[in-house]
């Protein structure tokens, strides 16, 4: 009788299967889940300085503080960039911006009525210093012809900076009459242009100058100032030299936060 084959005995070769993960898989894999655990641990634990917001208001930020938007993604993130010294001979306000009560304007007054400033102001930007000088002069060149941006220093802070001067007439008594009968009848439309013709071509009577000065501070942003000046005639003009001492007397004030 012939034998039976081994395939006729119902015997099979098992094929091997390898393992779904090899020893070295399932170590690569336990190192990679600590990596990410600890890389959101961090991300969770890191402080980049934005400041604690609650219902949509800053919490327990003082009254001279700089503060800027420094959200990239067009959000709402707030830092603090420095505060606002006392000014002496002037006194000092805080204006909530329209678009953002978080950002404020601070602003000094001279108490000194006869004072040639009429305005100081300080406020913050989301850019650097020089982007943002050359940002606001080009805006001020629509209506003036501001200088070039220069740099300057105030004790080892440097600033970037730039000034305009402003001659034009006013018609006092056309504005008092304007402001007491603000709806004037149409017909009478041409005759305000030929008023608005003739004071242009009058002779200047309002004198006016300002400096604007840019400081960098942290989280890539700037702290911008400008001064205004009203003064009698072309020939008291302040020089630029002493537009830039008023600049530095106001950055002397300022203390801007350590990056």
């Amino acid at each position: 009788m012939a034998r039976k084959s081994a395939k006729s005995k119902g015997y099979r070769k098992a094929a091997g299967k390898k393992p779904y993960l090899t020893k070295r898989d399932i170590i690569m894999l336990c190192v990679l889940i600590v990596v990410v655990a600890i890389g959101a641990a961090l991300l969770f634990s890191y402080d980049d300085g934005a400041l604690k917001v609650k219902d949509g208001k800053l919490v327990d930020a003082g009254e001279n503080w700089l503060v800027v938007n420094g959200s990239a993604s067009g959000g709402k993130r707030y830092y603090k960039l420095g505060e606002a010294g006392e000014l002496d001979g002037y006194a000092r306000t805080t204006e909530p911006m329209a678009a953002d009560e978080n950002l404020t304007v601070i602003r000094y007054t001279p108490e000194d009525e006869a004072s040639p400033v009429t305005g100081i102001s300080l406020s913050a930007s989301p850019s650097d210093a020089a982007r943002v000088a050359e940002y606001y002069r080009s805006v001020t060149a629509t209506a003036t012809e501001p200088s070039a941006v220069q740099t300057g220093d105030a004790d080892g802070v440097p600033f970037s900076y730039f000034t305009y001067q402003m001659a034009y007439h006013v018609d006092e008594e056309a504005a008092d009459a304007e402001a007491a009968d603000a709806e004037a009848p149409a017909e009478e439309a041409p005759a305000e242009a030929e008023e608005a013709a003739e004071e242009a071509e009058a002779e200047p009577n309002k004198f006016e100058q300002a400096i604007h000065a840019y400081i960098d501070a942290p989280h890539s942003s700037a702290i911008g100032l400008s001064v205004t000046y009203e003064v009698p005639s072309e020939a008291d003009f302040l020089t630029d030299e002493q537009l830039v001492d008023m600049a530095r007397q106001v950055i002397s004030t300022i203390a801007v936060e350590e990056k």
